[in-house]
């Protein structure tokens, strides 16, 4: 993978070890991932407005993880390092298999969102075609939306990216890739996209008055989970149903302060089960067939 520009940090809210514990069986800390879609600042500093919110709720200290890339969120549940996180779809599909249990997943304007290669709208690109020979900007090698979907679709279409491209950059996260296309590093970029007919996404969220050129749409993708490590779960089941219920309440709190929409554009949290990721299961299958 090439350059990816997040970092991993450990981040202490300010509250102190010693609070009491909301649960009669609770842990004396915990400690929530982040996948690294955005900047890393920015995930930082929401993140602690977050995890002090749930503090609070809970009673039990929180940490945040902000993982240097998709991959390494994976490794830090499996090694023990992260009982919760906030993953991709791809990302859970393969940390299940680490011991990840799917809680929740995201509701932004439905239960899924979408992949979408734009390019501006000044390009003189017009289909995928014309993509052969030109430079083309991925999120990160298991982002779903900013990589897997576009490469299966360009494999059916007969084209191996590894050749179509003149270059393939990835740039970490879906505000890089954003501003990677509109500083000229790029000729197109593959993200997500908040609708079918992409008439939201990522580059109206990072570059709002920028004009794309909209490519081609994916399928319907499953919107991210919150998970939890499974050995975690096991150990402290009435916490992690506290957990799951304190992040839920944040959709019936009105204004401003409802934490999810405000630090995450995220209208509310909803039950998920590990079956509504088996369109991602299949893709991964279908990669691993095709040897790409």
């Amino acid at each position: 993978m090439k350059s990816l520009v997040a970092l991993a940090l450990f981040i202490t809210p300010i509250f102190s070890a010693s609070l009491t514990t909301a649960a009669t069986e609770a842990p004396k800390s915990t400690i929530m991932g982040f996948i690294p879609g955005e900047d890393p600042e920015w995930l930082r500093r929401n993140g602690v407005l977050l995890a002090k919110a749930l503090q609070e709720k809970l009673g039990v200290p929180i940490n945040i993880y902000i993982a240097k890339n998709y991959g390494d969120l994976t490794k830090a549940m499996e090694g023990g390092l992260v009982d919760f996180a906030f993953l991709s779809a791809m990302t859970f599909v393969e940390a299940e298999s680490a011991g990840a249990k799917v809680l929740l997943k995201k509701v932004w304007d439905g239960p899924f969102y979408y992949s979408a290669i734009i390019t501006p709208q000044h390009s003189k690109i017009k289909s995928i075609k014309d993509l052969e020979g030109k430079r083309i900007g991925w999120v990160d090698e298991k982002s779903a939306s900013g990589h897997l979907y576009p490469e299966v679709m360009l494999i059916k279409k007969g084209f191996k990216p590894s050749l179509f491209f003149k270059e393939q950059k990835y740039f970490g996260q879906h505000e890089a890739a954003v501003k990677g296309l509109f500083a000229g590093a790029v000729d197109a970029i593959a993200v997500y996209a908040d609708d079918k007919n992409a008439k939201t996404g990522a580059w109206t969220r990072f570059a709002p008055k920028s004009k794309v050129k909209v490519l081609w749409v994916s399928s319907p993708i499953p919107n991210d989970p919150f998970c939890v490590r499974q050995a975690f779960y096991a150990q402290y089941p009435k916490f992690t149903h506290e957990m799951m219920f304190a992040l839920q309440d944040f959709k019936n709190v009105p204004g401003d302060k409802n934490l999810l929409k405000t630090l995450y554009g995220i209208k509310y949290l909803e039950f998920a089960t590990s079956k509504q990721y088996d369109p991602v299961r299949e893709l991964v299958k279908y990669l691993k067939l095709s040897g790409e």
